[in-house]
């Protein structure tokens, strides 16, 4: 079974990576990339969690990508409505 690592979600692209350890576990990494106008915003998370298999490694960080954008795009539009700029 192949494992897909790189998904697309409301205009962000996740690419999710397991990252084997010496001990036969997988952690699980996840860097998340927006383009906005010309610039490329780039938000890396490594160490999320540790997996037994590389599969679980990259289901979790998908997981945990998607939780991330949905509450980052809700406080962006929360700022919006205040007429404050996020940083």
């Amino acid at each position: 079974m192949a494992i897909t690592n790189a998904i697309r979600y409301k205009g962000f692209f996740l690419d999710c990576a397991p990252v084997k350890q010496g001990n036969a576990c997988f952690v699980a990494q996840v860097i998340i990339t927006h383009e906005s106008g010309a610039a490329l915003d780039e938000y890396a998370f490594h160490d999320l969690w540790l997996a037994k298999t590389a599969a679980d490694a990259v289901s979790f960080a998908k997981a945990w990508g998607r939780e991330w954008i949905d509450a980052h795009l809700q406080e962006a539009d929360a700022c919006a409505g205040l007429g404050v700029h996020s940083v």
